[in-house]
């Protein structure tokens, strides 16, 4: 998952061939649900402030993000993590509930998150709250989606696919 993140988060790197959208919210998700160990989170959570860090510092990315509203992140972060813990990603009669409970958290963290920025920003000072549904269903419909995208794989791979190969039983020999 760390590296994931290294790779997505912050544009420290390049590939010409794909350009993944940022695995930080996912990866808290699945630590909630596969490891619920807060010292986990933490570690998640200070990776992805360092990786910023790297980015703005030796990268010459923007640090256009980097407001006091950047504090309110890793709580986002770290809430999200709390929510995986309400997850069982297996294929069942929760389904639903965890479905939701996905949109519901990533779309929590995007507002919270989101909110807190445009507060600090040059818009709010100018118009105050009265522009931000313009902003935040501009850029929700852009940055949300890449999360669930993210989730719908971590799903398919973490459910469908031990299915499909007990199906097919790969894992036994041919006598």
């Amino acid at each position: 998952m760390l590296m994931l993140m290294i790779v997505t988060r912050g544009g420290n790197f390049s590939f010409s061939f794909v350009h993944l959208p940022d695995f930080t919210i996912p990866a808290m998700l699945i630590a909630g649900v596969y490891f619920r160990q807060f010292w986990v989170a933490f570690v998640l959570i200070f990776s992805a402030v360092a990786i910023d860090n790297y980015a703005i510092i030796h990268q010459g990315i923007s640090a256009n993000c980097i407001t006091p509203a950047y504090s309110i992140l890793p709580l986002t972060f770290y809430g999200v993590f709390w929510s995986g813990k309400y997850i069982r990603l297996v294929i069942d009669s929760n389904i639903g509930k965890n479905v939701l409970l996905i949109i519901a958290s990533v779309s929590i963290q995007w507002l919270l998150a989101t909110g807190s920025y445009y507060f600090f920003t040059k818009a709010f000072s100018t118009t105050g709250w009265s522009n931000f549904p313009a902003y935040a269903s501009k850029w929700s419909l852009v940055e949300i989606p890449s999360v669930l995208y993210w989730m719908l794989a971590i799903i398919i791979t973490f459910t469908l696919v031990p299915r499909i190969i007990n199906t097919l039983n790969l894992g036994s020999s041919a006598r």
